[in-house]
């Protein structure tokens, strides 16, 4: 059986506190916050936040994109949410997969060049997530028009086509930590 994702939520909170690193407070609600009157309203506030997105500030930029967002959504839902570090996985391969260790490796060795196989998407208390760089990035990197401009937002536990997060990293204090926050500030964050 498929751990759900608030457990997975629960073990990522866990290894940022393990790793000795600054993390978030978990807060929790039953209630969806994907409203249809929010998903409606949702491309306005990214635009107010972020300016129009082409591709360049979509693709491969989740790290700073998802950073930017934080707050302004905050605002949107009226929620604190979790800045998310993880994984994805997309059937039947995975995407940006990295184990504890790994991670760990690179906790201790800061960022050694300007690929970084991570990613990062928010977490809403609902446990609903919101990954606007995804299907850009992918529909970028593998030649198709279908996902160009796509968002990824509804409940962890019910994306479609086998797809699912695994969060490993909450909050922004891992990429301080390995250096890549310096990179944020040359992208105005």
């Amino acid at each position: 059986m498929t751990k759900s994702y608030s457990a997975e939520i629960l073990e990522a909170q866990q290894r940022t506190i393990r790793f000795g690193l600054t993390c978030p407070e978990i807060s929790s609600t039953c209630e969806r916050l994907l409203t249809p009157e929010r998903h409606e309203q949702f491309p306005y506030a990214v635009r107010d936040a972020v300016g129009d997105l082409g591709l360049e500030a979509v693709v491969a930029q989740c790290l700073s994109l998802h950073w930017r967002l934080k707050e302004p959504l905050e605002e949107f839902f009226g929620v604190p949410i979790l800045y998310t570090i993880g994984y994805v996985h997309t059937p039947p391969s995975y995407m940006f997969r990295q184990s504890e260790s790994d991670l760990l490796r690179l906790l201790q060795t800061g960022i050694q060049g300007p690929q970084l196989n991570i990613h990062a998407w928010l977490t809403l208390p609902s446990a609903e997530i919101i990954d606007l760089s995804l299907p850009t990035s992918f529909a970028v990197v593998n030649k198709m028009k279908d996902g160009l401009g796509g968002v990824i937002a509804a409940h962890a536990d019910e994306l479609n086509h086998g797809l699912r997060y695994h969060p490993m990293l909450l909050g922004e204090d891992y990429l301080r930590r390995i250096g890549a926050l310096v990179e944020f500030n040359t992208y105005g964050i």
